[in-house]
Order: structure tokens, then C-alpha cells, then sequence
């Protein structure tokens, strides 16, 4: 039962045959129920986003800019940027998980019965029950003697009048559903196209082997979650139990998306006026990367 509508057409069947509450109660004690509970159950899909040429990069990396491109051409030919050795490709790791949280539950409640003002007496399982007015108390008459002059005076009055409904119990559900991406260096948010845009290439890999491009060095940088540590993270913001309850019926919590997403980089020591620069450039976008992103790079190439 990992769906809503399954859990709850279980307890409606359960509750009929069963017929109370306590009953029910007994029979689902509150199991925690979903792969959300044991990390170890999630299957992740792995997924690599495609880099562009080489070639298109290199000359991306060459000259980066209009300005650039200007200065280039002004030069000496002996002075020409120019490669000064192999790219190297950096892969960020990023994560990204979805689900939900749904939680049946009973808890105690008091009602206030409101009925029409001609009403003046009402019976409730062969027991009658006082009926109170709505009007504010007084601060200066004693209470003990208002109640008495409510009581007889309910008869006549025209005031707004309910009857208490004590010690009720309810069947409630709390739900939750939401997603959630953690990069590499810790930073959490909620929608994946703040990081992946959803026009960038992805393809699904199944062993490390997959990152590596012909005539790139490889790095995978290490990300400073992990799986477990993720879906911790993801449950501390997605699971809110109630604040109050008599018995818990069913406690489901369910990741349907567990994807760790390696999103490259590239690195090109380029010559340039008799100094050699380190470039480096979001291999998907073919753009400079953020500062951010950068500093998270850098390390990695031992710069």
C-alpha cells in the first residue's frame, strides 16, 4: 500500500468491519511504513549530463570573449594563445530526491454543537445535554451563579446556543509531498532547474567507467553527502509528525526519485601572452561558471 488511496481505502474497509476505533487501533499499531525509512532499500539512478565537444570547449577556453577574441588578434602570431596541455574533465556530484509523507492517525477533540435558537432541550444517545449560550462571560458576575441563571433562563432566551461534545475522537490525515536537490558541497534547494536546466543533455550510466571522454583526464570530486545522509536530510524537512495524537495508524514515508546526477567541468591550461592561465568552463553550457562553482573545481585540480 505506497499510495494514498490504497492506505486509505484499508482503514475504510478495516473500520467497518471492525466497527471502532480502539479496534482499529490495535490492528495497525502505527508501522512505519515506505523505503523511506531504510536508505539502504532505495535504488538511486545514476545519471551523467552530457558535456559538449572538446573541439567547441577548446575554442571556448581559447577565447572566452569578444574582448578577448580582439586582444588575440592584435597580438604577434608567435604570441597566439594556444593550448598548453591535455583538458582535464571534473565531475560535481549532485542529488536529487522526491516523495512523500502521510500519516494516519487518531486524536482527541472537543466539539461545540451549535443549534437553532427556537431549540431549547437536545438528547444525544438518550442522554440530554445542557445547552450553554454563546454570549462572552462576565468578569463580574460569579461563575458559579451565571451557570444557574443560564440554565434556567435557556428556556426563554434567543441568544445563539450550543451543546458540548466532549472527549471525541478523530480520524486525521497529515500529508506532505516535496523534492529536493543537495550539491555537492552541502547547499539544499527545491527545484532542480535552479542548478540543471531542463534542456541539458542527460543519459543514465550504470558504471563509472561512463564519465570518461577520449582525450580528457577524469575526476569525480567527492561529494560531502552521501545517500544516507541525503535521505536524512530530505526527512528532517518532509516529515512533520502531529503535535497531537492518541494512536498512530499508519506512518508512510516514500521516496519515488533518488538520482545522483555528475555534472562536468573542464579544465584547459591555456598560453597566453608567455603565461599559462587555468580555464575553466561548464562543459554543458559551454560558459564560465560561477564563483561558486569554481572554487569547488579548483581543489580538485590541485590549483
Amino acid at each position: 500500500m505506497s499510495d494514498y488511496n490504497d492506505v486509505r481505502a484499508h482503514i475504510v474497509s478495516r473500520l467497518e468491519r471492525l466497527g471502532a476505533f480502539d479496534k482499529l487501533a490495535e490492528e495497525m499499531p502505527g508501522t512505519r511504513r515506505g523505503n523511506g525509512w531504510d536508505p539502504s532499500k532505495i535504488a538511486e539512478t545514476v545519471v551523467r549530463i552530457v558535456p559538449q565537444s572538446l573541439d567547441k570547449l577548446a575554442r571556448k577556453a581559447i577565447r572566452p570573449g569578444i574582448s578577448r577574441g580582439i586582444a588575440d588578434f592584435l597580438r604577434p602570431p608567435y604570441a597566439t594563445p594556444r593550448l598548453a596541455g591535455a583538458p582535464t574533465l571534473v565531475y560535481l556530484p549532485l542529488w536529487h530526491v522526491r516523495g512523500y509523507h502521510e500519516c494516519f492517525y487518531l486524536r482527541e477533540a472537543n466539539y461545540r454543537i451549535r443549534v437553532d435558537k427556537d431549540v431549547v432541550a437536545v438528547e444525544v444517545d438518550g442522554e440530554t445535554r445542557d445547552l450553554m449560550m454563546e454570549e462572552q462571560e462576565s468578569k463580574i458576575v460569579p461563575e458559579a451563579f451565571l451557570r444557574r441563571l443560564k440554565q434556567f433562563s435557556r428556556l426563554f432566551t434567543s441568544e445563539r446556543k450550543y451543546f458540548p461534545l466532549n472527549d471525541v475522537i478523530e480520524l486525521a490525515v497529515r500529508r506532505g509531498r516535496a523534492e529536493m536537490y543537495v550539491t555537492s558541497d552541502g547547499r539544499e534547494g527545491d527545484v532542480l532547474e535552479e542548478v540543471l536546466p531542463s534542456k541539458w543533455k542527460i543519459q543514465r550510466i550504470f558504471e563509472v567507467a561512463q564519465l570518461n571522454v577520449e582525450g580528457t583526464a577524469t575526476i569525480i570530486a567527492s561529494s560531502k553527502e552521501n545517500k544516507e545522509r541525503v535521505v536524512e536530510r530530505f526527512r528532517e524537512r518532509l516529515v512533520k509528525m502531529p503535535e497531537t495524537c492518541k494512536n498512530v495508524l499508519s506512518n508512510m514515508f516514500q521516496i519515488e526519485e533518488l538520482t545522483q546526477y555528475y555534472v562536468p567541468y573542464v579544465h584547459f591550461p591555456v598560453l597566453r601572452g608567455g603565461k599559462v592561465e587555468h580555464v575553466i568552463i561548464n562543459a554543458v553550457s559551454a560558459e564560465i561558471p560561477d564563483e561558486r562553482d569554481i572554487k569547488l573545481v579548483k581543489p580538485q585540480l590541485g590549483l
